[in-house]
């Protein structure tokens, strides 16, 4: 992998500043910091401002996995396209697409809610999203323990759910539907671009960096060897950086 800050990194980023692409970027630990308490998550100043200048100049989207009114708030319209519940709450979705969805996970909360599932007795938490839900575990006393026991009891759901490990955290969305790569690329296509610059933090952003054709530059916060991403950043307060060179690029 290569660091995006890099000499080499920031000859990436002139090449695709050059390009007519879709800039996207993941919300939790990519563009605010990750916190213990999940409802405190914001954009710091600095992200905000340049991400602002960003919008201004080329088109931008956030998908995200939270609920698409939850990531709306936190980002108040500083871009012009928004995708929650990792890609289920897209402008490109269908209604009874939707419909289907919401149905399902109100039939899977119901099933874990009615057989007292241990995971919850472990100190997880499960969240509904309406589209999808995810059980977090940051604050359990074992989390590896709590999510090998939400595993088990996910896995017994019927239907049964596509899982997206994330970090402290285990998402179940219905089957056939979901995935950040996907809905990145079909708003790509949507909007005329010709590729993607991605930015993400967790395995649930490897559905973006995996995809066979569309991605100009991958981006990682937190270099991970096993990532299908070219590029990484050290932590997340080098996201700020890279958004002030990008809109330099661009002036």
């Amino acid at each position: 992998m290569i660091h995006a800050l890099s000499e080499a990194g920031l000859r990436a980023l002139r090449d695709a500043a050059s390009r007519p692409l879709l800039y996207a970027f993941d919300f939790d630990g990519t563009l605010a910091p990750i916190s213990s308490d999940r409802h405190a998550v914001t954009l710091t100043p600095g992200v905000a401002e340049w991400l602002r200048e960003l919008a201004k100049r080329v088109p931008c989207a956030i998908v995200s996995g939270r609920a698409l009114a939850d990531v709306s708030l936190r980002t108040n319209g500083i871009v012009p396209h928004v995708i929650g519940n990792h890609g289920i709450e897209s402008p490109l979705t269908s209604r009874s697409t939707l419909t289907e969805a919401e149905r399902i996970c109100a039939d899977w909360k119901r099933e874990l809610e009615s057989t007292l599932a241990p995971m919850i007795l472990l100190g997880a938490e499960i969240e509904d999203k309406r589209y999808s839900l995810t059980v977090h575990v940051r604050l359990a006393q074992d989390p590896a323990d709590a999510v090998r026991t939400s595993l088990t009891w996910l896995r017994r759901l019927s239907p049964e759910p596509k899982l997206i490990e994330g970090k402290y955290s285990i998402n179940a969305l219905p089957p056939g539907l979901g995935g950040k790569g996907e809905a990145a690329l079909a708003l790509m296509n949507h909007l005329g671009r010709t590729g993607l610059f991605y930015i993400g933090d967790e395995e649930t952003d490897e559905t973006v960096f995996s995809l066979p054709d569309g991605v100009t530059m991958g981006v990682r916060v937190g270099r991970q060897a096993e990532s299908r991403a070219r590029f990484f950043l050290h932590e997340q307060p080098e996201v700020e950086e890279l958004l002030r060179l990008l809109v330099r690029c661009m002036a």
